[in-house]
């Protein structure tokens, strides 16, 4: 579910800026391929809010979801866990 909200807030915040096309890289691949229409959502905790974000995603001209591996992903990582120990 962390993975879809901050998808969610992301997509919410590129709105706000006036984004028309966005590029998602993200390190989960499940998330990337849901959204992607590859794979099924079985989660159905998750259903609401992958709705959600197709909702927000017909706003945009454009949107491209990239997988990538956690280990090229360091920052961005230590970011979350920084803020999840406060």
């Amino acid at each position: 579910q962390a993975e879809y909200t901050a998808l969610r807030i992301g997509l919410e915040e590129a709105l706000k800026m006036g984004a028309r096309e966005v590029d998602v890289y993200m390190d989960s691949q499940l998330v990337i391929n849901q959204m992607k229409g590859v794979f099924k959502i079985k989660n159905r905790d998750l259903w609401p809010i992958h709705d959600a974000i197709q909702q927000l995603a017909k706003q945009f001209k454009h949107i491209r979801y990239t997988h990538g591996p956690r280990e090229l992903n360091k920052l961005a990582d230590a970011a979350v866990n920084r803020a999840r120990d406060e």
